[in-house]
């Protein structure tokens, strides 16, 4: 079932807008960033779940998981689903990973990058850039009525 409802959902969402990363939630709530984000922005906004991307066709099942530091691309779909169904053996690779992982020492901020973010912060909250740059939506079937001949 999780083959059907990826192709599903890959000929249901709009293919006009390639330059979005969209992001499919395990609710069906799907998101859209047309801004560069990387994987460990929306694992922070999201505790206990992971990114994964499409599984190939080829009849294997297989479940690809996105490194935190890796870079989403415009026109791709993720998914996000919650820690606890992956498989045991890729919970230890990725443990494994961590551990080997060390993350670089944080420089230190200037007084202009807190600037820049202030305004970047600033022009997110009006409605029209929020709007441009992140869109949420929930998938629902259209169905129609069949009449039936007596």
């Amino acid at each position: 079932m999780g083959n059907s409802l990826r192709c599903c959902l890959a000929c249901v969402l709009p293919c006009g807008a390639l330059d979005v990363v969209r992001i499919v939630h395990l609710n069906g709530q799907v998101e859209e960033f047309s801004c560069q984000i990387t994987a460990a922005q929306i694992l922070e906004a999201n505790p206990n779940h992971v990114i994964t991307k499409p599984c190939s066709n080829n009849g294997t099942r297989r479940i690809g998981i996105v490194s935190p530091d890796s870079e989403l691309k415009r026109g791709n779909i993720y998914f996000l689903i919650p820690n606890s169904s992956i498989p045991e053996k890729k919970k230890k690779k990725k443990e494994q990973k961590k551990k080997q992982f060390k993350p670089a020492p944080k420089m230190p901020t200037t007084v202009d990058d807190d600037n820049y973010l202030r305004e970047l912060l600033s022009e997110k909250r009006s409605s029209h850039r929020r709007r441009k740059s992140v869109r949420v939506a929930v998938w629902r079937p259209q169905l129609e009525s069949i009449m039936e001949e007596s």
